[in-house]
């Protein structure tokens, strides 16, 4: 449960930063909360460069070290909205939603949800953006590890690195200088 809510959280925290780095058109579109990664799909005409998804992922890590605390909340849906909550397009809610927000006193991200959370963004450890790609004409998905999944990956990494460069009989501060020399 607690990978469940590091990620769900991290979902959040990835829609503010995509909606930072790329606009106010970059919606959800749709969502997956495993326990193994999270998938977050959004609206957006093309794919993104290496340094939109440095700079979102970097966002979210930032937010995570800020160790933001969250507040749930149940109030009228109309208040809520006009609190600055994020209603996803199609949803069905009720009178009375569920209504969470990150940081304090500056409100940091403000949904609607009905999700598992952790109690402090720190919570969720680190997050890695694995991949990121096209699912339909204006919908891409980004795929993400956080806490114990994403210091695994960067443990296979680091490996994968000491390995290349004790092939290469260099450092791997010096690979990639290393690999152009052999390719030249």
């Amino acid at each position: 449960r607690k990978v469940i809510m590091r990620n769900h959280t991290a979902s959040h925290l990835l829609h503010r930063e995509l909606q930072a780095v790329l606009g106010e058109h970059a919606r959800q579109a749709g969502s997956l909360v495993a326990p193994d990664r999270l998938r977050f799909d959004f609206t957006h005409p093309r794919g993104l460069t290496s340094e939109q998804l440095e700079a979102i992922e970097a966002g979210v890590n930032q937010a995570i070290l800020n160790n933001y605390p969250l507040k749930i909340s149940f109030k009228p849906l109309q208040k809520a909205i006009a609190e600055g909550a994020m209603a996803l397009f199609g949803e069905k809610y009720g009178e009375v939603v569920r209504n969470i927000t990150i940081g304090e006193p500056e409100i940091y991200s403000n949904e609607l949800c009905g999700g598992t959370h952790v109690d402090e963004t720190g919570d969720i450890g680190l997050f890695l953006i694995v991949s990121e790609g096209s699912t339909a004409a204006g919908i891409r998905r980004i795929e993400a590890v956080t806490g114990r999944a994403a210091y695994e990956l960067v443990q296979r990494r680091f490996k994968a690195l000491r390995m290349a460069s004790d092939l290469l009989e260099t450092s791997p501060g010096q690979i990639i200088e290393k690999v152009q020399s052999l390719l030249e």
